[in-house]
């Protein structure tokens, strides 16, 4: 099953790079076509993953799995269904995108032109208790034109079309939070002007607003 096979080598990918730790962080595919959300089992190192202790859900009960489902389904499918446009989330710790999810703080940068195109804005929930619904709790309006959220006290999600995509948008993300961070530490960070700004959020072909206008 090739979508057992890509949560496997995403979820080791994950692990190798430092963004998930063997109780914490989870992946999911949506199989629209079909109704079964493929996700990873829970509280298990991701580095040791095989295919079939992959979870399978359909209609909130495990069809397939060797291991008991993520208790964070209800994130998932509460992303999925405000995204109908993607079927791959990816929910991690990721240390310098959750170190503002512990501040409840959005992030808005204005120093990188990498943040502009990708992002321009990285909203945060409030709060919600793990495993419950509550902790989706504001992600359908937030997430509606952002593919990458904080989860309050709490840690990241990304949503896309693909698994490479949500994944390659949570690497983007952590790897700017954390030049953004060692800048800080080496002096007082100049931002773009507002002028460029608006022109490369308007004008650039990749950027967030003409990605956008593609979707909805």
């Amino acid at each position: 099953m090739i979508i057992k096979e890509n949560i496997v080598f995403y979820a080791k990918l994950l692990d190798k790079k430092g963004l998930v730790n063997p109780l914490e962080g989870n992946i999911s595919v949506y199989d629209r076509d079909n109704n079964k959300l493929y996700i990873t089992p829970s509280g298990t190192r991701k580095s040791l993953l095989t295919e079939k202790d992959i979870a399978v859900l359909q209609n909130g009960k495990q069809i397939e799995g060797g291991l008991k489902h993520s208790s964070e389904y209800l994130l998932h499918e509460a992303a999925l269904k405000a995204r109908p446009d993607c079927n791959a989330v990816v929910h991690t710790h990721a240390p310098y995108l959750t170190a503002f999810a512990y501040c409840n703080k959005d992030i808005k940068l204005r120093c990188s032109s990498t943040f502009a195109l990708l992002f321009e804005d990285i909203p945060c929930l409030p709060y919600g208790q793990p495993g419950t619904k509550d902790i989706a709790n504001g992600i359908e309006e937030a997430i509606k034109e952002h593919d990458l959220i904080l989860l309050g006290n709490h840690g990241c999600l990304t949503i896309a079309p693909t698994l490479e995509k949500a994944i390659a948008i949570l690497e983007a993300g952590e790897e700017v939070m954390k030049i953004y961070t060692l800048a800080n530490s080496i002096g007082i960070i100049k931002d773009i002007s507002d002028d460029e700004w608006e022109k490369m959020c308007n004008e650039h072909p990749g950027s967030k607003r003409n990605r956008y206008k593609n979707i909805f």
